[in-house]
């Protein structure tokens, strides 16, 4: 769990040794489900096949569309991506197809769509989940036949755009309650993949916290080369549930807080300081007694081991901090 300093050379040995081993694209991880992940991209990559990536906010779905996209026979064209999330249904019919001057209020010329756009590309369709039904007939349409009108048009627009979808919804869950066309669900999911939480590959986390790490002494021109075992303890029993995206904000956090070369806990937000501490102490057999110790440990450590100080900072007398120590059989240097 320990991450050892490094130079800057190692920094680059670490660099070439994650891109040759553990990324496809900027994809990083070693864990076995991520392996079967890189497997499907290889193949599904070089073909037309539509792709429904499904998973967690914050676990690189976009990431993934991307790489297939940029490993693909159509890497010369263009990658559009629609957030379907972000617009209302009237926007994002007009968005995806495009609308004819005149169309509503406020549409004082021709508009060209997202997927004219990405004639001979790809479309990225993120949040697809968030898509009403009316525009899922227009979506299974251009899916089936690659064929749309623009908003209050009636020209028949021919398109060959490849479409990869993203969702952190259940949309069989949605077809089953009516929210979802069944049709679309499985034109859509004809190569799925699954992302899995950061939780479920957590032995993937020290490789993502150095590919982080490297990633912001560059963007900050810092040297932060190292983080101490209390702090990779604490990032390793977190359970993200922002997933990657979360994890890379806890390493960015810290290197705001960082004034040296090295990430301890107190660089890290104060609210997983304390979920640490708390996790810890609850799987011993006495919580609460556990809990007492690792404050007195705490006020000795950031004092010195000066009594009076420590007394002070847990609002107790001297006499009684003694008492404690000796009771809970505190020992300097443990």
């Amino acid at each position: 769990r320990y991450l050892k300093p490094y130079a800057p050379t190692d920094i680059r040995e670490l660099k070439e040794e994650i891109k040759g081993r553990y990324t496809f694209e900027k994809i990083v991880g070693k864990n076995y489900r991520m392996h079967e992940v890189f497997e499907l991209l290889r193949e599904v990559a070089p073909t037309k096949a539509t792709v429904l990536i499904e998973g967690e906010t914050g676990t690189g779905k976009e990431l993934i569309a991307n790489a297939i996209h940029h490993n693909s026979p159509r890497s010369e064209g263009a990658f559009i991506k629609v957030n379907c999330a972000a617009l209302s249904e009237g926007l994002l019919e007009s968005e995806l197809f495009g609308h004819v001057k005149g169309a509503f209020t406020g549409a004082i010329s021709d508009k060209v769509g997202r997927f004219e756009m990405a004639d001979n590309g790809t479309i990225f369709l993120d949040e697809v989940g968030d898509i009403t039904l009316h525009t899922q007939v227009k979506l299974l349409r251009v899916l089936q036949e690659g064929e749309f009108e623009r908003v209050g048009g009636t020209k028949t627009q021919k398109v060959d755009a490849r479409v990869i979808t993203a969702t952190n919804k259940d949309l069989k869950a949605m077809v089953e309650r009516g929210e979802f066309r069944e049709d679309l669900f499985y034109r859509l999911k004809v190569v799925p993949i699954r992302l899995p939480a950061l939780r479920e590959r957590k032995d993937d986390i020290p490789i993502l916290v150095r590919y982080f790490l490297d990633k912001f002494n560059r963007e900050m021109k810092m040297e932060v080369t190292n983080i101490s075992a209390p702090a990779m303890e604490l990032l390793m029993d977190y359970d993200y549930p922002g997933n990657i995206r979360e994890l890379e904000h806890l390493i960015e956090h810290a290197f705001v807080r960082c004034q040296g070369r090295t990430i301890n806990p107190e660089h890290l937000p104060k609210d997983l300081q304390a979920r640490g501490v708390i996790e810890r102490v609850m799987s011993t057999e006495e919580p609460l007694k556990s809990l007492e110790k690792e404050m007195i440990m705490k006020a000795l450590v950031e004092t010195g081991w000066k009594y009076g100080e420590a007394a002070g900072k847990l609002r107790m007398s001297r006499t009684t901090l003694w008492r404690r120590i000796r009771e809970l059989g505190i020992e300097k240097g443990l």
